[in-house]
């Protein structure tokens, strides 16, 4: 479910200083600064820089102002409260202003039309929402995964477009109650998964995220953005919740669950050693070589978990007649064992097809 933006609220673009309404109730009561100087217990000066709000309003001096207009302290020490907000948004205002280009990098379109943004917002306002969105104070502070994650030839994703999806897990997640992280109970909803592999969607996918969560994973299947070439991503949110996040880049049900089986693999075997997606680990200087033997060693746990290595030899020599025969003897979906098959090299496209479904996301 989406979380929307915020509505939008009056914001000035001006700024009134508490010491004008001073100013107001002087004339009302016919005072001078120099009188009110000295009911309060300051300088002239003071009083002078109060009025024209180039001091604050102190709580000691929001209570003498109590006494002598007979004005709650608390009006006066809101009253400033609330010009202090609106002259650091006047400043904010003016910073962003040069990072509206920045905002526009971001796929926009794509995060109206999920409600994550507001439909109607432009320049500044459109800075200020994605900020919103992304959950950081300012652009400065936002981390482009181009630098987060390790280079890959093989995949390159728009780095703004993998944020936004990225934060769209976070968010989703954010809404899925979890139990504290049990290694034994997530092997065994992996084991359950892996039967789930042969049901509907309808079926599974609710299914699996109650199980998931009752070991501590967060499950989330979001759909991509243009650009953001990712099949999956796993990270820990917090010490005991983890996160797996899908997409249905591909559609075909035997990706999806090799993706889910991976990611699942840095969970269970590399808990906290970095944030993986779609195989390009957390870059550390000069770790490459030992980023990807986390990522083979996902992929081998994925294969083995599907395909038990006892049965490999076996599928290397499988007649397409037994395929369903094969499958429901290891107890997955037909759709898999196809997909080691193509992946070895062992079965053209077209023949594949009538074995696997698409999946579709669902409004």
């Amino acid at each position: 479910m989406a979380v929307m933006a915020p509505e939008h609220a009056f914001r000035p673009t001006y700024a009134v200083p508490p010491g004008e309404t001073i100013a107001d109730l002087l004339e009302e009561h016919g005072m001078t600064q120099t009188e009110l100087a000295k009911r309060l217990g300051v300088t002239l000066k003071h009083v002078n820089q109060v009025v024209k709000g180039g001091v604050s309003i102190s709580a000691e001096l929001a209570l003498g102002l109590e006494k002598v207009f007979r004005v709650p302290a608390s009006f006066w020490l809101n009253r400033e409260s609330l010009y202090q907000a609106d002259l650091a948004r006047q400043s904010e205002t003016h910073e962003l202003e040069s990072h509206i280009e920045w905002a526009k990098r971001f796929p926009v379109k794509e995060l109206r039309k999920r409600g994550y943004l507001p439909a109607d917002v432009s320049g500044v306002e459109l800075v200020q929402a994605l900020l919103s969105f992304l959950g950081v104070a300012g652009p400065k502070l936002w981390q482009d995964p181009a630098v987060a994650y390790r280079k890959s030839q093989r995949y390159k994703s728009d780095p703004f477009a993998l944020a936004a999806w990225l934060r769209v897990g976070e968010l989703e997640a954010g809404g899925i109650d979890c139990k504290p992280y049990d290694a034994d109970r997530f092997i065994a909803a992996l084991q359950e998964a892996r039967q789930m592999t042969r049901l509907d969607p309808n079926e599974w996918q609710p299914r699996l995220r109650e199980v998931l969560a009752n070991a501590g994973v967060a499950f989330v299947v979001a759909d991509t953005f243009q650009g953001a070439r990712a099949n999956g991503a796993t990270r820990w949110l917090a010490p005991n919740k983890a996160l797996i996040q899908l997409s249905l880049r591909y559609h075909w049900e035997d990706i999806f669950w090799f993706s889910f089986f991976h990611e699942a693999a840095h969970v269970a075997l590399h808990r906290k050693k970095g944030i993986f997606v779609d195989g390009l680990a957390l870059a550390t200087p000069g770790r490459d070589a030992e980023a990807k033997r986390l990522e083979d060693e996902a992929d081998r746990f994925a294969a083995r978990t599907l395909i038990p290595e006892k049965y490999e030899a076996r599928v290397r020599q499988l007649p397409v007649a037994e395929i369903q025969t094969f499958a429901d003897e290891l107890g997955i979906a037909a759709a898999i064992v196809v997909g080691r098959l193509q992946h070895e090299g062992l079965m053209h496209y077209r023949e594949s097809v009538k074995y696997k479904r698409r999946l579709h996301f669902v409004d």
